[in-house]
């Protein structure tokens, strides 16, 4: 966000109460000066006026939004409660395949709240009211587990990062992991005095309307006023100030004609082009060339070869290796150029780096190749300097989201909105010469085309060679040509045409919403899936979630020198997946079609593998029943704990969307099934596979791969040791990878811990920060009267996943003591709100006798 270290800008000055200098504040918060156009916005933000949405170009920090709410809001301070900007800022961003860059920022914003004297934060701590506490911000996306800090205090400021499909769900009471109790909470904070920056809007449409609905139905008349009617979700007692309403600011850098309401949105103006950063940029050297694909050559292949002639045009010529960005419309063609780049450089002798960034992928391995994008110096800003060429192919996965900055771009053509994105990832800041080849490989080559995606496709081919021309058939394409075009009523209509049309959507109606919020009831008739109104009603793909793991909720019941696999109950499992559910790295989400016919061809290998008597390859495991060996796990003596797969071994459970075991597979379950049935059965659903199927390579499915894969438990490879000092030293790490840990234990081994951890209290040493939140018998004598081993989760201590965990209290209380600290929390909340007198007494009283 902002301008990079090394720029300047004269900027300006405004003060609030002439205390408040707000570009010192913004400096503080973001390292950089403020461009004009973040000065306009604290301004109106800082009166309370919020735009109907922010169109910007790309390039230009609209992440930076964040920070300029934080500040209006701590500026604001001392404004009456109705004009006071939302005490809570949940910014959505609709791309699940990127880097959580949104949630790195707001990090980056709260370390900058505590560093020790300086001014400008103190003014911006006060106006916040934070006093000692840190800045909450919680993550509903990525790798990032929700660790519940923007519902610990709802007088207190926060950020949430989310996706659609988190932040939406929680908005209908349906929230995705969340527990039916906790659902009404998620709601009410979600809801209510919330503001909702929906990033890159023309993705989202239906949910953007559905936040317009839910603003709107929230909406009461002024007192003494004839204002718009009483809104359909609006309580009786509600007022102008009381609960301040949930409100929406759009933020997209193709907004266009599709901005919302009578009213322009906010957009650069003459000052804005008057600065010499900011015009670089929207002036930046972007030189596209249009080529008609040959119908008998794969695209590609095309798109390989045009990439690498960039190289070697660039040859000498250049200071450094170039960087080359590589758009595929699927990710099969993604990675055919991959493989393809990677042949020519090995054919060439050249150390290239190839970059794959698609969906589809383990988010494990997503964040790896996010973490390559900022070591080959592909994100805007990046110091690094590249030693080889770089290729980054990438899907729509790479077209939002992540701040990519490369020299030269090849492409398919796709939709308007799309290529508008695309072309914002390549000389981002304006300082060099950019090439832009886009191959148009036809509309014939689309799967059942239609007339209106042949229309939409021409229509996006006459608006490039609308743009301005610039020698040798070429056309200037950056951001301020796109904005001529855009602001040119000649083109509007041909936009609209060259853009992907938004999906139908239900409205929103205060029945549903009253269906949705009976969560005290299990099962209730009128309360859909919440989907078509987060998304709209798309005719799209089926998705499952797939996740691996090394343990898995099993029993096995011993007699003698005989071990077989017993059915384990229904609510031991529910116990296993709540107490250790699945990650947000471990995800691997993809179309249905795909996970079936993927496990169906891995199990039908081991099966064959059976068959033939082929041997488990064998790993070492660790000496008290860890390890991640493909064959048996083994405890301190040497006794299998975990048996080798069999025919009938259980190597899948499906789970529901809020984490619910269905059902359990075993490998003739799999291999005897219809596959129409497992498309049916896995559709939506989340599906745990044993971590000895394999079948993963570089983070996507992959039937023919036998390659053992790392999961969570074996912690990706890294020894415990590390993880746990990483653990220690970053406590900021809430809810990550090592929040969680299971092993298999035998007996013995697991009194040996208990033990030593209550020795270790006693002694008045620090307790273990694992504790043992379940324990499931693993093996047992036929009769069940003995277990011989254990299946153990553990957690970092103050990582409770579940209600039970976290309603433990950290230390003893008796029940009057407890009952006055509640409520002078509430006392304190109620104050904090400004609520009245009467209801502040009511909630102390209801918190007294809770």
């Amino acid at each position: 966000a902002g301008n990079p270290e090394t720029e300047t800008n004269s900027g300006s000055t405004w003060a609030v109460s002439g205390t408040f200098d707000f570009t010192e504040a913004f400096k503080a918060l973001t390292g950089y000066e403020p461009f004009p156009w973040q000065v306009r916005l604290f301004e109106r933000l800082s009166a309370g006026e919020l735009p109907p949405a922010v169109d910007l170009p790309t390039g230009l920090g609209k992440t930076s939004v964040m920070a300029l709410w934080l500040l209006a809001r701590a500026a604001g301070a001392h404004l009456p409660r109705r004009l006071r900007l939302p005490c809570r800022l949940v910014y959505v961003v609709d791309r699940r395949a990127v880097v959580d860059q949104a949630t790195t920022i707001a990090g980056d914003i709260r370390a900058a709240l505590s560093r020790p004297a300086c001014p400008a934060v103190e003014q911006v701590r006060r106006g916040l009211a934070l006093g000692d506490r840190p800045l909450a911000i919680s993550t509903l996306r990525g790798k990032y587990v929700d660790n519940r800090e923007w519902l610990d205090d709802p007088a207190a400021p926060a950020i949430i990062v989310g996706t659609v499909d988190m932040v939406g769900s929680r908005l209908l009471f349906e929230g995705y992991g969340v527990s039916r109790r906790m659902r009404p909470c998620a709601a009410g904070l979600m809801g209510c005095d919330t503001l909702v920056m929906l990033d890159e809007a023309h993705l989202s449409r239906p949910f953007q309307q559905l936040l317009r609905a839910i603003e709107k139905g929230q909406r009461v008349p002024e007192a003494n006023h004839a204002g718009p009617a009483r809104g359909c979700f609006a309580g009786t007692r509600s007022g102008e100030a009381r609960p301040p309403r949930l409100r929406v600011l759009p933020l997209s850098a193709t907004l266009g004609g599709d901005a919302p309401g009578p009213k322009r949105p906010f957009t650069l103006d003459d000052e804005d082009w008057a600065n010499e950063i900011v015009r670089a940029r929207l002036e930046a050297s972007k030189t596209l060339t249009i080529e008609d694909r040959d119908k008998n050559a794969e695209l590609a292949d095309v798109l390989a070869e045009r990439t690498w002639g960039l190289v070697r045009e660039a040859g000498d010529t250049t200071p450094r290796p170039i960087r080359t960005l590589i758009y595929c419309d699927s990710r099969e063609a993604a990675g055919k150029v991959a493989d393809t780049l990677r042949k020519q450089a090995r054919k060439e002798a050249v150390e290239a780096v190839v970059i794959l960034f698609v969906g589809g992928r383990r988010v494990y391995e997503r964040e790896e190749a996010a973490r390559q994008l900022k070591e080959h110096g592909l994100i805007a800003g990046s110091d690094a300097v590249p030693k080889a060429p770089v290729f980054l192919v990438a899907t729509s996965a790479g077209e939002v989201g992540v701040d990519l900055d490369a020299d030269h771009m090849v492409c398919d053509l796709v939709a308007w909105e799309r290529m508008v994105q695309r072309l914002g990832r390549v000389n981002r800041r304006g300082a060099g010469k950019a090439r832009v080849l886009v191959i148009d490989q036809g509309p014939s080559d689309r799967k059942q085309a239609d007339a209106a995606g042949i229309a939409r496709h021409m229509a996006v081919r006459q608006l490039l060679e609308a743009l301005p021309q610039c020698g040798a058939g070429g056309h200037r394409a950056g951001p301020a040509a796109l904005a001529d075009l855009g602001e040119n009523p000649e083109f509007r209509e041909r936009i609209c045409e060259a853009s992907t049309p938004a999906p139908l959507y239900p409205a929103l109606t205060r029945p549903l919403v009253d269906a949705w919020a009976m969560t005290s009831l299990a099962e209730h008739t009128g309360r859909p899936e919440p989907g078509p109104w987060l998304r709209g009603w798309m005719d799209e793909e089926a998705q499952t979630t797939v996740v691996w793991r090394h343990f898995l909720p099993v029993r096995y019941a011993v007699t003698g020198a005989d071990t077989r696999m017993q059915e384990p109950k229904n609510s031991e499992i529910d116990d296993f997946f709540e107490a250790a559910p699945p990650q947000g790295d471990e995800l691997l989400e993809t179309e249905t079609w795909q996970v079936v016919d993927w496990l169906k061809k891995r199990a039908r290998k081991r099966l064959n593998m059976l068959a033939k008597g082929t041997p488990e390859q064998s790993n070492p495991s660790d000496n008290e029943g860890g390890g991640n060996g493909d064959a048996s796990i083994v405890d301190a003596e040497g006794s299998a704990l975990h048996p080798p797969l069999n025919s009938g071994s259980q190597v899948a459970f499906l789970l529901d969307g809020n984490g619910k075991f269905e059902d359990a597979l075993s490998l003739e379950n799999v291999s005897g099934s219809k596959t129409e049935e497992l498309k049916r059965r896995f559709a939506g659903r989340r599906l745990i596979v044993d971590a000895r199927l394999n079948g993963l390579e570089n983070g996507l499915l992959d039937p023919a791969c036998d390659e053992s894969a790392s999961t969570i438990e074996d912690n990706w490879g890294k020894p415990q040791e590390w993880e746990e000092a990483e653990r220690s030293e970053a406590d900021e790490d809430r809810g990550g990878l090592s929040a969680i840990r299971v092993r298999a234990l035998n007996d013995a081994a697991r009194t040996r811990l208990i033990d030593e951890r209550k020795e270790r209290t006693d002694a008045g040493h620090p307790p273990d920060p694992w504790q043992e939140a379940r324990a499931l018998p693993l093996r047992e004598s036929s009769d069940g009267e003995s277990v011989s081993a254990w299946l153990i989760v553990e957690k970092w201590r103050g990582t409770e996943t579940d209600e039970e965990s976290r309603s433990m209290a950290p230390i003893r209380q008796d029940l009057d003591e407890h009952q006055s600290w509640v409520a002078s929390e509430a006392l304190r909340i109620a104050t904090a709100l400004e609520l009245p007198e009467e209801d502040r007494k009511m909630l102390v009283a209801a918190a007294l006798h809770h």
